[in-house]
């Protein structure tokens, strides 16, 4: 069975489709075959981001294509028999959010800490919750976070004070993970080696949650298209 990653947000600018790409790199560098689809044809962050990383000749290939929906992303997936669909929704919370919701076994929204971002996050998983979405299926993670310690427990205990998980390691905010987007490269291939294992412990988490809602087969076992 495909596992369906779905990668939300009520607003714009808490590094959703770094967290979808990021993911995509991990689940890709396990052997998984993975499709990720942006579902924000206007922009398409993720799509511009896979044609750097392509153009870059980096190692594991990110498939990345936009699509206009939620079906034509899953119909493609099944089609190319992929392991894992991580899909990156529009930056905004609207009829989309919950259709991906839905069809995902695992959805991630980034926060950053601050209560502006904080509140309409869990909102939104409120929200989601109220159209029967399972709690045990919403994961916040904390992004774009700065170097307080106290600051990022205070953001985590608010999320799961109001019912969620929230994943155990923030993600910082550097420069460094920024010239790494702009490569085509994701947070856990920075150069530097405190941010990359910064960025490493951050996505441990993120793929242990995603992959806890649906395991799948052992790496050398998953399907691969010929």
């Amino acid at each position: 069975m495909m596992l369906v990653v779905g990668c939300v947000s009520q607003k714009g600018g808490v590094a959703k489709s770094s967290l979808a790409r990021l993911l995509a790199r991990e689940l890709a560098a396990q052997g998984r075959s993975v499709l990720l689809a942006d579902l924000d044809v206007l922009q398409a962050t993720s799509v511009e981001w896979a044609r750097r990383r392509a153009a870059s000749g980096r190692q594991p290939v990110v498939r990345a294509e936009c699509f206009d929906g939620l079906e034509p992303a899953l119909r493609a997936a099944r089609r190319d028999l992929a392991d894992c669909l991580v899909l990156d929704a529009r930056g905004f919370a609207d009829a989309q959010t919950l259709e991906v919701a839905r069809a995902a076994d695992a959805v991630l929204i980034p926060s950053g800490l601050a209560v502006d971002d904080l509140l309409p996050t869990v909102r939104l998983a409120h929200e989601l919750l109220g159209q029967g979405i399972p709690a045990e299926r919403i994961a916040i993670a904390l992004c774009r976070a700065g170097d307080s310690a106290s600051e990022i427990e205070e953001a985590a205990h608010y999320v799961r004070e109001a019912g969620y998980r929230c994943l155990s390691h923030a993600w910082p905010e550097k420069a460094g993970y920024r010239r790494a987007h702009d490569e085509g490269r994701a947070a856990t291939e920075v150069s530097h080696v405190s941010l990359r294992r910064k960025a490493e412990a951050f996505a441990r988490d993120a793929v242990s949650f995603v992959t806890s809602r649906r395991p799948m087969e052992p790496p050398h076992k998953a399907k691969r298209k010929h």
